[in-house]
């Protein structure tokens, strides 16, 4: 945990890269994440130009074998749509 914590702060932030991204993006967060809140990925998906956000209620940091039909779903019909 100590080593993710040190490369996140050593990256900085990613705002202006965020909001240069061109493709087709899904962002997917579990809206029972004990370690992440929500609004990281709320803020990735409002930066990132047409992205899309997906919070599984039912997920945590995790992904648990109940969510994986989900998780290809979403995964799949992002693809698709492209």
């Amino acid at each position: 945990m100590k080593r993710q914590l040190l490369a996140i702060m050593a990256d900085g932030s990613r705002v202006s890269r965020l909001k240069i991204v061109k493709v087709p993006t899904l962002v997917v967060h579990g809206g029972a994440d004990p370690l992440v809140p929500k609004e990281g990925s709320e803020d990735i998906a409002r930066l990132v130009p047409n992205a899309r956000l997906e919070i599984i209620p039912e997920m945590a940091h995790d992904l648990p074998p109940s969510q994986v039909g989900r998780m290809v779903d979403l995964i799949a019909g992002h693809a698709k749509a492209q």
